[in-house]
């Protein structure tokens, strides 16, 4: 009995071990954004070349979806007029491609959700709508934020540029004992 004891106890710190690693901090974290991730148009940042076309293209499938009084063909029209006086053929086609697969992919996305337009929101499509309705055509895409992950042992705190050095270190806890 006396050998099994400590045995027991060896196999209990070890699976709680186990598991505790399983919850600790990682250098992956979670991603989000203002908006939920079914509403995001995908990883496209403001500066990349077809950000124009997906951001027309997102704001108008969720207007659409609002019930906002607009003609999407009109704002498709007049943006891929603006993009024509702006590109090359080949970038208005790549243009054009991409704002009609991403109406579509947004659309298909945001119409299964009852409860998708709510005050907040309503008011953010409405202020893309009306600038976008205006000839502005400049994205403005949400940008996803990485949130950390923390552990069982609180999130890690920032590196610092600054040299490690003792004496502060005692110093501050010194401090803060006072």
């Amino acid at each position: 009995m006396d050998r099994v004891a400590p045995c027991l106890a060896y196999a209990v710190l070890l699976a709680a071990a186990t598991l505790l690693a399983g919850c600790g901090n990682s250098a992956s974290g979670l991603t989000t954004g203002a908006a939920p991730a079914g509403d995001l148009p995908g990883a496209v940042n403001n500066e990349d070349p077809l950000a124009r076309p997906i951001a027309v293209a997102w704001t108008s499938a969720r207007a659409q979806r609002c019930g906002f009084y607009f003609d999407a063909m009109k704002l498709r029209a007049s943006y891929l007029a603006h993009e024509a006086k702006q590109s090359s053929p080949e970038q208005l086609a790549k243009a054009e491609k991409s704002y009609d697969s991403t109406f579509k992919v947004i659309r298909d996305r945001v119409s299964s959700d009852p409860d998708y337009c709510n005050d907040r929101k309503s008011a953010e499509i409405k202020g893309q709508l009306q600038r976008h309705l205006a000839g502005d055509f400049s994205p403005r895409l949400p940008q996803t934020k990485k949130a950390e992950t923390c552990g069982i042992w609180g999130c890690p705190q920032e590196a610092s540029d600054e040299p490690f050095n003792a004496k502060k270190v005692f110093d501050d806890m010194a401090k803060k004992q006072r």
